[in-house]
């Protein structure tokens, strides 16, 4: 069954309405499908470097863009475009892995606590699901390039989430999909580091009011407190003029 997505912008960036069950579904017609394709969780963190930076590649060639961060349906409702679900990269992960419709699949992870994922997803019942390491290396590095590729070789998955965080994941995921077209690609940044206990996930109530992303400084700060502060929250804030003025000219 093929699912057909509504898709928003928003100041130029793409956004796609899905809850967690449509972009399950989303992800295996892209695999039975046979042609692949990149998937790309939205936060602002991922829409702030597209919008003020830019990967024109990424935003010609990604087939799916669920959004991964509450601040954006924010934005969406204040653009007059209505309400669109989260879909939490952690739960895309554990929920496609646990779809009956993927359990014929081979599904890779690769990058951080590759290997945990391995064991835990073994562990609870999903012997089709392999991680594979990868070399600490600068983002676009010919090293993590060839060692996922020799990975994809040997295992030959259908789905590989990309655990490396923006915007290191991306590049490498449109580098392998030039190799392997017909794989999905899926930017999980650090969702296997979370779902298998490695990072304690963000209480309910944060997750609910879009506060994950404190919760995360707390846990990874020399990376994340300059980023969330200093240029992901000033940027949210120079948006809502933007959703304000397409609200307005909706009217």
């Amino acid at each position: 069954m093929t699912i057909t997505l509504q898709r928003a912008t928003l100041g130029g960036l793409r956004l796609d309405r899905a809850d967690l069950h449509d972009a399950v579904l989303r992800v295996v017609d892209l695999v039975q499908s046979g042609s692949g394709g990149i998937v790309v969780p939205s936060n602002v963190a991922t829409s702030r470097y597209l919008r003020t930076i830019g990967l024109p590649r990424l935003e010609k060639e990604a087939a799916f863009w669920p959004i991964d961060g509450v601040p954006l349906t924010w934005l969406l409702r204040i653009a007059g475009k209505g309400v669109f679900p989260r879909v939490a990269g952690t739960d895309l992960m554990n929920a496609l892995i646990a779809h009956p419709s993927t359990q014929d699949l081979r599904i890779g992870v690769i990058g951080a606590a590759s290997d945990d994922a391995e064991r835990f997803y073994r562990d609870h019942g999903h012997p089709n699901v392999r991680g594979g390491d990868l070399p600490v290396a600068e983002t676009g590095s010919p090293l993590l390039v060839d060692a996922g590729d020799a990975f994809l070789t040997e295992f030959r998955p259908h789905i590989v989430f990309a655990c490396l965080g923006f915007p290191k994941q991306e590049y490498l995921m449109l580098a392998l999909h030039e190799r392997h077209p017909d794989i999905v690609f899926i930017g999980a940044g650090a969702a296997a580091q979370i779902n298998t206990g490695r990072f304690p996930r963000a209480p309910r109530f944060m997750r609910a009011v879009g506060l994950e992303w404190v919760w995360r400084m707390k846990q990874d700060p020399s990376r994340l407190v300059k980023r969330s502060l200093l240029q992901d929250l000033p940027w949210l804030v120079g948006m809502v003029p933007v959703a304000v003025g397409e609200r307005l000219r909706r009217r």
